[in-house]
């Protein structure tokens, strides 16, 4: 049953540079949507496959020169950048679109602490690996892919699109015991049509998209990267982290996620937004606790 945990932690936001970016990217489609709508759509499919290489948290990035093990795994035509700290039952971190391992760059000295082994990852065309373009089937099969390469896999934290991924590859075989995620949307569509409102796209655009999205895919492809249907068949203990100041993802979004989820307690927070959350020291003493000492956790 889902146990609510109400806990409020307020924080003042800053504006990011890529508010700006995004400002000037829904202009140009606007533009060129009243233009050429055809071909608007057909811009915005190629760019809904090509994220953007975000800076990674310099605050964090200093980790990356002091793992324990470091890997590149063979994904394709592209290598995948594996890193790993400490000793343990395994915890995977499976970060969202356009994000990077390093950002549970937080997680990973309280987690070494309490007797895991940490494991990022950056998926294809995000952080330091290769690629250009991905998706989010893609990205589930990296998940896959990395969890194999480590052995068991005793938790998984996702982030944003990421939990979508690691549902998936959960759905498709991976084994974790343990599941949180942070700031989950309900499903691609509900993806899709955030992506619309914050781009400005008239319907007539989106609909091109989406039509080339289930004519690459098939049109099971809502279906099948549909985080609430997913979530039915999750039997694992976990948390679902929802911040009520999210403008990326709707908070009413994550809160359908765990009606369906009966083993996921609920986080609620607020002040954090969407990225906040991944180093909130009271989000990771909350997950920290849930999880327990690794031989509370294998027993």
């Amino acid at each position: 049953m889902n146990s609510p945990l109400n806990t409020q932690l307020s924080i003042t936001q800053q504006p990011t540079v890529r508010r700006a970016g995004l400002s000037a990217t829904r202009l140009a489609l606007q533009l060129y949507a009243r233009m050429a709508p055809q071909k608007a759509g057909q811009l915005v499919n190629r760019m809904a496959f090509r994220p953007s290489r975000l800076p990674m948290p310099s605050r964090y990035e200093y980790l990356l020169d002091n793992t324990d093990s470091y890997t590149r795994l063979k994904h394709g035509a592209h290598s995948i950048p594996v890193y790993s700290w400490g000793k343990g039952p395994v915890i995977l971190g499976v970060h969202g679109w356009a994000g990077a391992g390093i950002q549970f760059g937080a997680w990973v000295n309280p987690l070494v602490e309490a007797g895991y082994r940490v494991v990022l990852f950056d998926a294809t065309a995000h952080g330091r690996a290769q690629g250009s373009s991905t998706d989010l089937f893609e990205m589930a099969e990296v998940t896959a892919k990395v969890a194999d390469s480590v052995g068991r896999v005793h938790g998984i934290l996702a982030h944003s699109m990421g939990c979508i991924a690691a549902a998936r590859a959960i759905k498709d075989g991976l084994h974790a015991q343990h599941l949180v995620m942070l700031a989950p949307p309900l499903s691609l569509t509900a993806v899709m049509d955030n992506l619309g409102r914050q781009w400005g796209l008239s319907q007539d655009v989106l609909d091109v998209h989406l039509r080339l999205m289930e004519e690459r895919f098939g049109s099971s492809v809502w279906d099948k990267l549909n985080l609430e249907a997913l979530s039915r068949s999750l039997t694992q203990r976990g948390m679902i982290v929802i911040n009520d100041d999210d403008t990326s993802i709707a908070p009413n979004e994550s809160e359908r996620i765990s009606t369906n989820w009966q083993a996921a307690q609920v986080l609620r927070t607020s002040g954090l937004g969407h990225h906040r959350l991944l180093w909130s020291p009271l989000v990771i003493e909350t997950v920290l606790q849930d999880l327990g000492r690794p031989v509370d956790a294998v027993a």
